[in-house]
């Protein structure tokens, strides 16, 4: 649990000044614990003993500077450590979308939506108690708990032996709780992270559901796993309640004892009442911070779990490497298959064996395959989401894993099948296209896709999530526009029409083709009839691409109207 969390303090980075500052603030506000109880017990012993006026307005003067100062040092710590905290966890999320966004589509693809949904919010956030909850805590209650122990040790050995004993007792039965809570952390996890998968999938799939009688049976999984997460927070509660209690019965005895022993030393003529009424209460400041230790042992399993998650995500291959000196895009080139051998994900079988290919710059190829076929993997292949096992992919003399990938995504842009329409206007979801677009740029390409039946405040209309208040026309034409906006070099159409009516089908491909008139046009499908009018139609079965030649395209076109199906 330990080397976790000191991997994720070495990746958050901070600044090692405002670390400094805050454990040089925790130290000096621990200094104005003591000095501040123990003085007050003082001035209130010697007040009653009759001390002289001068003593204790000097007591007095001491006591009201540093209570002054007290609580300015701990509002500074807090600001400073809240500072070190927010820094880390910008680090944090910057680290967790380079790792999953590497590692998309294929190699996260078995990773359930509501589990990676859970890590991603929970988790990262859960990280920010490292610092405010249990590296600065932990350091302030250690620097207060010694720095008492030592003061009364000078005055008073066998009372400071009391004292560091119970000190040590109570950091003992941190440890002891944080050692039990450990596993339950991580059950916990798992059963929420169960729970919010589940619910994410019962939502998703109600109508499937519904149809099939499995809905109550859904709703029953639900319960029972958030039963068991219900059971292991009742535990924890459980531990958390005699963590404090205990931690609360080694500081009472610890303090009595402090006072039984002051009180015999001033019996014995080697302490006075003053100094001893100053060290019973320099020995409940320095005993008070071991209730932040129990916070912070109990606490520290969770934030380790959730560490844990995080980094598990590393473990994961990457779907491609980014070169160390890209190559610039060579403008006008042919892509250029050979040979290659390609899984849609890491660890599936490759459903390209050996495949070649080229296709030449403002070309329009049409590729046509049963589901299942590999059309799809071939379009994520082109956007480097993935990388081939074996064989050459290049564009010119330029090797694919050579170019920058984020200005490879620039030039080629992808419709498929299952466009994603984010929630927020239709100006929002259309500026992913061209964050600089203007109003009057998004209206126009609205035009050109034939949405202007949404009015003319189109723009402005809120989407529900998914694009659910739009027809389905209406959404493949706003990801149409969406993707027109990037201006690409390379379209890719996978599927574009798949459940659309023919009509609107033969609109969308008709549009992209046609505000497209450059581009190098790729168009995967399963449907026979699409392919008219491209250059080239290729039928892609067993791994390979097999060209239809004229004679056989015509008949082929001829005999299939439908759907292909090898």
């Amino acid at each position: 649990m330990t080397s976790s969390l000191l991997v994720w303090l070495r990746r958050a980075r901070p600044s090692r000044a405002s670390v400094l500052k805050a454990a040089a603030l925790s130290l000096l506000a621990a200094v104005t614990s003591i000095v501040l109880l123990g003085g007050s017990g003082l001035l209130i012993g010697k007040a009653a003993g009759g001390g002289g006026l001068a003593a204790l307005g000097v007591l007095l003067v001491v006591i009201e500077l540093v209570a002054f100062l007290r609580a300015p040092l701990r509002y500074q710590e807090r600001i400073i450590t809240h500072s070190v905290a927010l820094g880390s966890m910008v680090r944090w999320r910057t680290w967790l979308y380079d790792t999953v966004a590497g590692r998309l589509p294929g190699g996260l693809s078995s990773a359930s939506s509501g589990d990676l949904l859970d890590r991603a919010i929970e988790d990262v956030d859960a990280l920010e108690d490292l610092w405010v909850r249990l590296a600065l805590p932990v350091l302030s209650a250690l620097v207060t708990g010694l720095l008492g122990v030592v003061v009364v040790l000078i005055f008073d050995p066998a009372a400071g032996g009391v004292l560091a004993a119970g000190f040590l007792l109570g950091c003992l039965t941190a440890v002891l709780v944080a050692r039990g809570a450990e596993s339950e952390a991580v059950d916990e996890a798992r059963w929420r992270g169960e729970t919010t998968a589940k619910t994410v999938d019962l939502v998703v799939g109600l109508a499937e559901l519904t149809m099939a009688n499995g809905a109550t049976d859904a709703l029953s999984q639900i319960e029972r796993a958030e039963q068991r997460r219900r059971a292991l927070v009742s535990r924890s509660g459980a531990r958390r309640g005699v963590g404090f209690g205990l931690v609360g019965l080694w500081s009472g005895l610890a303090v009595l004892g402090v006072v039984l022993l002051a009180a015999e030393a001033v019996h014995a003529g080697s302490l006075t009442s003053a100094a001893a009424a100053g060290l019973t209460l320099v020995a409940v400041a320095s005993i008070e911070p071991l209730l932040n230790m129990v916070v912070a042992a109990l606490r520290a399993p969770e934030v380790a779990a959730s560490a844990d998650r995080l980094s598990a995500l590393e473990a994961i291959p990457l779907a491609v490497h980014e070169p160390e000196h890209p190559v610039p895009w060579p403008p006008r080139s042919s892509i250029v298959l050979a040979g290659l051998d390609v899984a849609p994900a890491p660890g599936f079988p490759a459903v390209l064996h050996g495949a070649s290919l080229e296709i030449r710059p403002g070309e329009r190829i049409a590729i046509l395959g049963a589901s299942g076929s590999g059309k799809s993997t071939l379009c994520a292949l082109l956007l480097r989401f993935i990388a081939p096992q074996a064989g050459r992919l290049s564009l010119g003399a330029v090797l694919w894993e050579d170019l920058d990938t984020a200005e490879l995504r620039q030039r080629i842009a992808l419709l498929d099948q299952s466009p994603v329409l984010f929630g927020g206007t239709i100006a929002d979801t259309l500026r992913l296209g061209d964050p600089a677009a203007t109003d009057e740029q998004l209206s126009a390409m609205l035009e050109l896709v034939d949405l202007s039946e949404l009015g003319d405040h189109a723009l402005s209309l809120d989407l529900a999530e998914d694009g659910a208040s739009l027809s389905g026309g209406q959404q493949r034409r706003l990801a149409l526009a969406r993707v027109l906006l990037r201006r690409p070099e390379i379209l890719l159409l996978d599927e574009p029409t798949a459940g659309l009516s023919e009509s609107q089908g033969v609109d969308v491909l008709r549009r992209a083709l046609a505000l497209t008139p450059e581009a190098t046009v790729v168009l995967c499908t399963h449907r026979v009839a699409e392919a008219e009018g491209f250059d080239r139609v290729f039928v892609l079965d067993q791994g390979a691409f097999h060209q239809l030649g004229d004679a056989a395209r015509a008949a082929f076109l001829t005999q299939s109207t439908a759907t292909f199906e090898p």
